[in-house]
């Protein structure tokens, strides 16, 4: 390659590595992922003319499901080889800090050990494929308020104990690319930095291949060049700004070699990327969609066993919401996935109780109202998604419905399709309530088959749900005078000045003050009771725990079993999770972390055992300088629960020296 050629390689083009034409080597194309392969209109990818609308990611965590994990992301590498498509710009694995982020149903929620352990499966489930995962974005890109002119201030400890996991779990996996953020951490641009990208992602947590920019997101070409970076997308815009001081340099010879390298690894330059024939497993993927969401959506209130509703005997059925009609049922900006034949919730009861119990008005009367025996409605945002966070408040006129709903009626059923918490004032007042997220083309079919009783909940939130937005670790993050919406920032490009409305420090800074206690870390350590627990979520049936024994593997390693039997009347799915709990946690600890899942699926009136592993890293905390040291206190309890705070079983456990 000339001088020209390997700058020309750097600096992407569209959604597409350059190719070279001269020496044979084809363009690398990239998508967009999220709930799906996001195809862009006037693209070519041969016969992949359509895409499954998956549920989102962060439903696919609420399954708490290994094996649904790999046939989710299985399906999205084979949907790319049809279309011939190289790279998927995902996963997101950001962890959901604040409910109001706009981006959360992208990130699979919380917790960095649930998030790690369906961070290794995706990306070792896609590149099996032949498929490039993308992990992003790198790193503590939590917030999409003034994103691109956003500043997370945040300490060593935080960032490794709780943002970095997933990433380190996707490079062990393998991962071959990483798209930095829009956002600075502690003062630089992420995709410019060469603390962010030399010394953490490359040195701590040693990744040698790929690194993207996300798209117009750095400011200074030489920045760029120096700082690890090896792709500047969209166009190479800064890297262009700065060619008369880098073409030739050893910096965009690395960057280039970098490129090439990881291309030869996946073997982009050896065979055609197309396999058109896989276009045939679509029906399949669709299933694996309806799986997902009939696993991933969570019912969290069922009063006085309102659940499952009778085909027969029910009575009329009010469906209303903003929510309702929509289809597909998928979050906006890049991960939005059209998908083909979307079903809403008012067209998928219909079917499921029949056109003559099923009555749908997006403006019922009050009559209406009471005169139903069960009303349903389905909410969400006007906009959820990618560029801007959404309130913690529903819009003021669904709120206004729903309060009007349950003023009139003792039996409606709210069905949310938000990307995480929002304020419930008419919570009690509630029949029951699903958390149904952006549960794709055949979600409407999985809510339907859980409303009438056709199948057994068994999703658990991957997340904490608060009961107000004060109550979160950072409630004062926009400033004050200003509306979420007011950071939209789709235009405005980084390092530009500061807008004439906004008030307070630019770049917007965003302070980790919680440290490592994010989450039910920090309910617990606060003692706020929220909404509901990190782990939520109710069935059908009910299960019994019992018999727990733990036992070594080896050295390090040790197994925890368990009975656990279905005492219900429905054949169901339990989710056993695995608590550690220091008996004198340190003020550095939190009281309760999760170390292990597994889920089981029971018929009514059997048992089976339940089998979790932990090892002595597990214990590990992050300490002052600068790595991971087991804890001065070696005494813990084992916990075994449905959900954080429910838990069930306790063993006394203590850390070999």
């Amino acid at each position: 390659m000339s001088a020209e050629e390997r700058f020309d390689l750097v600096c992407g083009i569209g959604f597409c590595i350059r190719g070279n034409e001269r020496l044979g080597i084809p363009e690398v194309i990239m998508y967009d992922g999220g709930q799906g392969v996001n195809l862009r209109p006037g693209c070519d990818t041969g016969p992949l003319t359509q895409t499954v609308s998956f549920p989102c990611t962060q439903q696919l965590a609420a399954t708490w499901n290994r094996q649904l994990a790999r046939d989710y992301a299985q399906a999205l590498g084979e949907e790319c080889r049809a279309g011939g498509i190289h790279v998927l710009l995902a996963p997101g694995i950001n962890i959901y800090r604040l409910s109001q982020c706009g981006r959360n149903f992208e990130y699979m929620g919380e917790d960095p050990y649930l998030t790690s352990e369906f961070t290794r499966i995706y990306v070792t489930a896609v590149q099996n494929e032949g498929v490039m995962a993308t992990l992003k974005h790198f790193a503590c890109n939590n917030v999409e308020f003034t994103r691109k002119h956003s500043d997370s201030r945040i300490g060593d400890r935080a960032l490794n104990e709780i943002y970095l996991p997933a990433f380190k779990a996707g490079v062990e996996a393998g991962v071959l690319s990483v798209m930095t953020g829009y956002n600075q951490i502690n003062g630089e641009y992420c995709g410019e930095s060469y603390h962010v990208i030399t010394e953490l992602l490359r040195e701590r947590l040693g990744f040698e291949h790929l690194v993207m920019s996300d798209w117009n997101s750095v400011t200074d070409g030489q920045k760029i060049a120096h700082s690890g970076q090896d792709l500047e997308m969209p166009m190479g815009a800064k890297l262009k700004e700065s060619k008369e001081a880098l073409l030739g340099s050893e910096q965009i010879d690395r960057m280039a070699m970098s490129i090439l390298r990881t291309s030869l690894m996946m073997g982009f330059y050896d065979r055609d990327q197309s396999v058109p024939e896989l276009v045939e497993r679509l029906p399949a993927h669709e299933q694996t969609a309806y799986q997902t969401a009939l696993e991933g959506i969570v019912l969290l209130r069922n009063e006085n066993s309102t659940l499952p509703l009778k085909k027969d005997g029910a009575g009329k059925v009010l469906v209303t919401g903003n929510f309702a009609s929509v289809s597909p049922l998928a979050g906006k900006g890049s991960g939005r996935v059209e998908g083909y034949n979307p079903l809403p919730f008012i067209d998928a009861f219909a079917r499921k109780a029949g056109d003559a119990q099923v009555r749908y008005r997006l403006h019922p009367s009050d009559d209406e109202i009471t005169s139903a025996e069960t009303v349903i409605v389905c909410v969400g945002y006007d906009y959820e998604g990618e560029g801007e966070d959404r309130p913690f408040e529903l819009p003021e006129k669904v709120e206004k419905q729903i309060q009007n709903l349950v003023d009139l009626n003792q039996r409606v059923i709210v069905v949310l399709c938000t990307g995480g918490a929002v304020r419930m004032n008419w919570h009690d007042q509630t029949a029951a309530i699903f958390q149904a997220s952006f549960c794709g083309q055949r979600g409407a079919e999985a809510l339907a088959d859980l409303i009438w009783g056709d199948a057994c909940p068994s999703g658990r939130l991957p997340y904490t749900m608060e009961v107000d937005f004060a109550d979160s670790p950072d409630p004062d993050y926009v400033p004050e005078g200003l509306h979420v919406s007011d950071g939209r920032n789709n235009v405005q490009l980084p390092g530009q000045a500061k807008p004439p409305h906004f008030t307070g420090e630019w770049p917007h800074r965003v302070n980790y003050k919680e440290g490592s206690f994010v989450g039910y870390r920090w309910y617990a350590q606060q003692g706020i009771e929220p909404r509901y627990w990190f782990g939520h979520g109710l069935s059908y049936t009910q299960f019994e725990y019992s018999d727990l024994q733990v036992k070594a593997v080896d050295a390090r390693t040790w197994e925890v079993s368990l009975e656990i039997r279905n005492v219900g009347p429905m054949d169901g799915a339990e989710v056993v999770q695995l608590y550690v709990e220091p008996l004198k946690p340190s003020p550095r600890q939190p009281m309760r972390v999760l170390k292990g899942f597994v889920k089981v699926y029971i018929a009514a009136g059997a048992s089976c055992r339940a089998r979790i592993y932990f090892d002595q890293d597990d214990f590990h905390i992050f300490d002052s300088e600068g790595c991971f040291q087991r804890p001065s206190n070696s005494e813990f309890h084992l916990c075994l629960g449905s959900d954080y705070q429910k838990i069930h079983l306790r063993e006394r456990f203590d850390l070999p020296k």
